[in-house]
């Protein structure tokens, strides 16, 4: 394509050269011009970060502003000495008549560009069937895209029902729900809002919503995912409990003798603690879901060998839940005979260097062999215990087409555990993942 519009001396007019460094646009520029490299190298930045770097001659670049008539959304710029020929906006509908093969380019560009997004889309929607919360993936414009099995079920509508339609819909007031997308755009994610909705069978439902904005490469903003849980049994015993204020207090004395029953019953008689049913399945639900949602984005480089690349991912998951408190101090990826891949700890010390050459094949996986998780204790030594250092850890089976290719391992924080769950070191029994 190139050669042939090089071949037309009238191109000449258009060829601008540009010096090492020298940025071509700028993100958020309103310019709409149209580029096609003829020779050097381009490097792609959002906002200080390099994303990309176009090399190959006849590349069209800044395609998306016209197209869109929107913004710049990257920053480029040339590396060495650049040439791009240049086609002024109000000069591209003649350059395509002029010059129809790049019009075929921008249709080849734009049908990738459509056929990758369908691709992540129907993989999206299977991965979300499998997750035990309901799941809204919004476009920007608020229109649902993905709308998974459970989600069904939560919300009583059918996907073909809801497909492309505006979320606000199912909300009983949709202006909270309003408030919440621009706290969410505003602090990119949002945990355990409750938001009311109407059942179409079983009528007024409260539902537990986290909602976490969904970014394209150039980190501009395209959507919304949303994980729902219905918690309106819980809300009902908390409005009741607030109705029942009035009663309440005349039976504070009866509790404080029961207290202090139970607490001298404790001093003398301690039992271990008990993990309550409703913190129970908060944290099955936890492990549950960051298992598939770790093993949807590990599975593709463990299998590759991309230690570079897991490493990485588990460094940024733990980045992103930063705030939520998890209940784990860090990862390990076993193969399938069970030598330590890949592991990433909070704890420096105890992380990828400190695991590297280690394996687990002398440690006991228990529980059902067949089964997808495991529980493993095992004493860790580090120079604040030297006689080793209790550790409970949560082994899940990592399978691929029906075979086991490896393990990924959740080393438990047990002090979080305690504190937050109740639960200790042998508490991981009436688990069932």
């Amino acid at each position: 394509m190139l050669e042939d519009i090089l071949k037309n001396t009238q191109i000449n007019r258009y060829i601008t050269p540009y010096e090492d460094g020298k940025p071509i646009f700028l993100e958020g520029n309103e310019s709409q011009d149209l580029f096609i490299l003829v020779s050097g190298r381009l490097n792609v930045f959002k906002g200080n970060k390099k994303i990309a770097q176009i090399t190959e001659k006849g590349s069209l670049f800044g395609e998306m502003s016209f197209l869109l008539n929107a913004k710049r959304t990257a920053t480029i710029k040339a590396e060495k000495d650049v040439k791009a020929i240049q086609i002024p906006k109000e000069d591209i509908p003649g350059f395509l008549q002029d010059f129809p093969e790049v019009a075929g380019e921008l249709t080849r560009l734009l049908a990738k560009r459509l056929d990758e997004t369908s691709r992540i889309l129907y993989g999206l929607k299977e991965f979300c069937d499998q997750l035990p919360d309901a799941v809204i993936a919004t476009d920007k414009e608020g229109k649902i895209i993905t709308w998974n099995a459970a989600a069904e079920e939560v919300y009583g509508r059918p996907w073909q029902q809801m497909c492309n339609k505006s979320v606000e819909k199912i909300y009983e007031k949709p202006d909270t729900y309003r408030k919440l997308v621009k706290e969410v755009k505003k602090k990119r994610s949002v945990r355990e809002k409750i938001l009311s909705i109407r059942h179409p069978k079983t009528g007024d439902r409260f539902i537990s919503t986290s909602s976490t904005l969904l970014l394209d490469d150039h980190d501009n903003f395209q959507g919304i995912l949303s994980l729902g849980r219905d918690v309106t049994s819980i809300t009902a015993l908390e409005n009741k409990f607030r109705r029942s204020r009035s009663w309440l207090v005349p039976t504070l004395i009866l509790m404080f003798i029961l207290g202090m029953g139970a607490f001298l019953r404790h001093v003398y008689f301690p039992q271990k603690p008990r993990l309550s049913n409703i913190e129970h399945k908060h944290l099955e639900n936890r492990l549950n879901k960051d298992f598939l949602l770790l093993k949807s984005m590990l599975i593709g480089s463990f299998k590759a060998g991309d230690r570079s690349k897991t490493n990485r991912l588990m460094k940024n998951f733990f980045m992103d839940h930063k705030a939520d408190h998890l209940p784990y101090e860090g990862l390990v990826l076993l193969d399938k005979n069970k030598m330590v891949f890949d592991a990433y700890s909070q704890d420096i010390e105890a992380g990828n260097s400190a695991m590297s050459g280690g394996n687990y094949a002398g440690i006991e996986f228990k529980g059902d062999a067949k089964g997808l998780q495991h529980t493993l204790t095992l004493y860790r030594v580090d120079k604040d215990h030297p006689m080793g250092k209790k550790c409970v850890e949560i082994a899940f089976n990592v399978d691929y087409n029906n075979h086991r290719i490896g393990w990924l391992i959740f080393q438990m924080d047990l002090n979080r555990l305690k504190t937050k769950y109740g639960i200790d070191a042998t508490g991981f029994k009436p688990f069932n993942f």
